[in-house]
């Protein structure tokens, strides 16, 4: 947990930079299908940024200089259900707020304040909430809120702190240990649940939970597959895409690669060794000043390089890229901002990851960049390059007129049932040289394969 007056600053900072009158909401319990049985809670990322609030249905004002948390108060058999509970002021005094109101009084105790600033969160019933006090049209996503606000919060949680890049570390080497259970637990005829519950379990007997759904696929071209349908086989490569999230909200995103014998083919480590060296030679590239676009234009080159070598390109790597060839077998972008949020602050759209006067790419492929800002100390971001045979898009009638002459579509064919080749670390920003964050999880090809099969 993070101290109490870390949130304190950065409320201070908020109502500095808006200065107007602000509210914003946390999530709510939301119904799983009985009103009683609730889907698994999770805090609105600015809320828990700027209270350390885990409680739902709380809500925060800051309003002339003072600020009040509200939270719901328990019910009069909370107790029988739930254990003995302690009162909203002993909750609101834990996470350093003097004023604590009850949060069937928030729309009583602002119905006098105008130009309230607020912002829509994931929770339809909160963002409801919040549009009918503030009059502002909210939708997560869509209308996100007031501008102002907007651009403070992103402002100010783009750029990690030292105690917040601790939080990381931390998680980091829970993320490790659970990437390792999942490559031990690896073999043929093994299935892909039996993987994903290896590496939950190393994650909740953390105490933390899955940043996200975990990709564990023997399909890897399937880029956000998060079925778990498939006994594993002799030949075939497993993709696990996965990270834990610490209690205060900070996430890993790691994705790891290894043939499920524990030996690759030595089709598979030509392509395993060049979406690892196109990783490696982006990750030096996040630096200070560096435009993001630069370090996933590098990846793509390497990549071109190897396609070339393989015969799956006509023409040079520098043309491919230019064109975007390489995108049939690299189609997606080298990474994303990682904080609070895997793709952190993508809720607000890319005026989040692209500064004025960029925008994203009309080109295959790269037009999935998430991110183009000038890389500054503080931030992190992921370097995720890949290598994928995809029939949806080699099949595809349209690319393969726009790239009949710089794609051998032939050669391509003979890779039919590849699967995918990911590689991701999680990358701090610094004053020098970049620091991985999750460099102790093993990707040097020999020691992941060391690693299968326990």
């Amino acid at each position: 947990m993070l101290r109490p007056e870390i949130h304190a600053e950065r409320r201070a900072r908020l109502a500095a930079a808006v200065d107007r009158p602000i509210l914003l909401m946390g999530s709510g319990d939301r119904p799983r299908n009985l009103p009683m049985s609730t889907v698994a809670f999770r805090q609105d990322s600015s809320f828990l940024y700027f209270t350390g609030c885990t409680h739902s249905g709380a809500a925060l004002t800051l309003i002339d200089g003072h600020e009040t948390l509200y939270l719901p108060e328990p019910a009069e058999d909370d107790a029988l259900w739930h254990g003995v509970a302690h009162t909203i002021e002993e909750l609101g005094a834990a996470l350093g707020f003097a004023s604590v109101r009850p949060s069937s009084t928030l729309e009583a105790d602002t119905k006098d304040v105008t130009g309230i600033a607020t912002i829509a969160i994931p929770d339809l019933a909160q963002t409801q909430r919040a549009a009918r006090i503030s009059q502002l049209p909210l939708s997560f996503g869509t209308r996100n809120g007031d501008d102002r606000l907007i651009s403070s919060i992103i402002e100010m949680r783009r750029i990690l702190s030292a105690a917040e890049l601790e939080q990381m570390r931390a998680t980091a080497k829970v993320t490790r240990a659970a990437h390792l259970a999942a490559m031990a637990a690896t073999h043929p005829g093994a299935h892909e649940r039996e993987i994903a519950a290896a590496f939950q379990y190393e994650v909740n007997r953390a105490g933390l939970t899955l940043a996200y759904p975990s990709i564990v696929t023997v399909r890897g071209e399937v880029l956000h597959n998060f079925e778990y349908v498939n006994t594993l086989h002799e030949g075939q490569l497993l993709l696990l895409d996965g990270g834990a999230e610490a209690s205060t909200g900070y996430a890993t995103d790691v994705t790891r690669t290894w043939p499920v014998s524990g030996q690759f083919t030595p089709r598979q480590r030509a392509a395993y060794d060049a979406v690892l060296e196109a990783q490696r030679e982006s990750i030096d590239l996040v630096r200070a000043g560096t435009r993001y676009r630069e370090v996933h234009t590098k990846s793509s080159q390497v990549l071109a390089e190897f396609l070339v070598e393989e015969g799956l390109l006509r023409c040079d790597a520098d043309t491919a890229v230019q064109a975007g060839a390489h995108a049939l077998f690299f189609p997606h972008g080298v990474g994303h901002l990682l904080g609070l949020d895997v793709h952190d602050l993508e809720n607000f759209g890319d005026r989040a990851a692209y500064p004025e006067g960029r925008t994203r790419s009309t080109q295959f492929g790269t037009g999935y960049l998430r991110l183009d800002l000038d890389l500054e100390p503080g931030m992190v971001v992921t370097v995720e390059p890949g290598f994928y045979v995809v029939p949806a898009i080699l099949e595809d009638a349209k690319l393969r007129e726009q790239f009949s002459d710089l794609v051998d579509f032939g050669k391509a064919a003979e890779w039919a049932g590849f699967g995918g080749i990911r590689i991701e670390d999680d990358v701090a920003v610094t004053e020098g040289k970049p620091e991985v964050l999750t460099a102790s999880i093993p990707k040097d090809p020999d020691t992941v394969c060391a690693a299968v099969g326990g």
